[in-house]
């Protein structure tokens, strides 16, 4: 994990900054998907909570590539919270266990993450890639998502593909070893930095397959920018619940010869037929009857 080194005072103004900001637009409910201040998260929320219901959404409730006390940190910001907000039941039992007696909600997501759609055609066109099979791992790049087992399978592809291609394209957050042995096998092109939001939606659109060997986690943000330009996705078990329930792709065994098959399927003669488009019709109205269940739940207090 990265140390990121804040300079004196950051902290604190940001922690100002945020509750000014709060007190300025007076919100119904405030909603954070991400960290909000580094370390005084907890702090956060319980000055915020002054001001208006504060739901957390924990989009991976076990961290990746951290143990138990980075675990009971985020069980911290969960028990300050109004709400949690998770998006499969496996995620509920974790938040159950380190924060009893929270409101939590399975809240799956089915909205359309990404820009307009793009064609294949295009995409490729503009980011000056051939018309070759490729397959596609892209994000932040990082070991729990499969690196070492794609480094092991794709050269079995390449035999039985010829032409086929990987491509890896995002940013890292400290050593990744796992690119060095990607970038030992045949045909395939690392491109390691940042993505851009647009360029994030052309590289989904380009490829043939995207390919996500998660060795944990419970959702993917790629998933859903494959599913907003077209792309299915070849997935391991713990993303599961969410590729059957988007139909976005398939699932495959966290297995070395099951990939390579599965990958060689998807690029050659069994492709993968496009997903539907999501609709965003079940992650809106949950979360708008959170919304309104904890305001309810606010007034209800105000009266006493």
């Amino acid at each position: 994990m990265a140390t990121v080194r804040r300079a004196p005072g950051e902290v604190p103004r940001a922690l100002g900054a945020l509750r000014k900001g709060v007190r300025a637009v007076e919100p119904d409910i405030v909603h954070f998907q991400s960290e909000i201040v580094p370390r005084l998260d907890p702090i956060a929320v319980r000055v915020i909570r002054r001001h208006a219901p504060v739901v957390i959404t924990a989009h991976d409730p076990v961290p990746h590539e951290a143990g138990a006390h980075d675990l009971e940190r985020q069980a911290r910001v969960w028990r300050s919270a109004d709400a949690v907000v998770i998006h499969g039941e496996d995620q509920r039992r974790v938040v159950d266990e380190y924060a009893p007696g929270t409101d939590v909600r399975v809240i799956p997501v089915d909205l359309r993450l990404g820009g307009p759609r793009v064609t294949r055609t295009t995409a490729r066109s503009q980011l000056g890639l051939g018309s070759e099979p490729i397959a596609l791992l892209l994000g932040l790049l990082r070991s729990y998502k499969g690196l070492a087992l794609l480094a092991d399978a794709w050269p079995a592809v390449v035999r039985k593909i010829p032409a086929a291609r990987l491509a890896v394209v995002g940013a890292t957050i400290g050593p990744v070893p796992e690119l060095e042995l990607l970038r030992a096998a045949p045909k395939v092109d690392v491109r390691r930095g940042f993505v851009a939001d647009d360029e994030v939606d052309l590289w989904a659109a380009a490829a043939d397959v995207l390919a996500l060997p998660y060795a944990h986690g419970s959702h993917s943000g790629i998933l859903h920018r494959g599913l907003a330009m077209g792309t299915p996705v070849l997935a391991s078990p713990p993303l599961a619940d969410e590729v059957l329930r988007t139909q976005a792709g398939r699932v495959v065994p966290l297995e070395s010869d099951a990939w390579s098959a599965a990958l060689t399927a998807a690029l050659g003669a069994d492709p993968i037929p496009p997903p539907p488009e999501p609709r965003g019709v079940r992650t809106v109205a949950d979360t708008l009857v959170l919304y309104r269940d904890l305001l309810d739940e606010r007034r209800r207090g105000r009266a006493k």
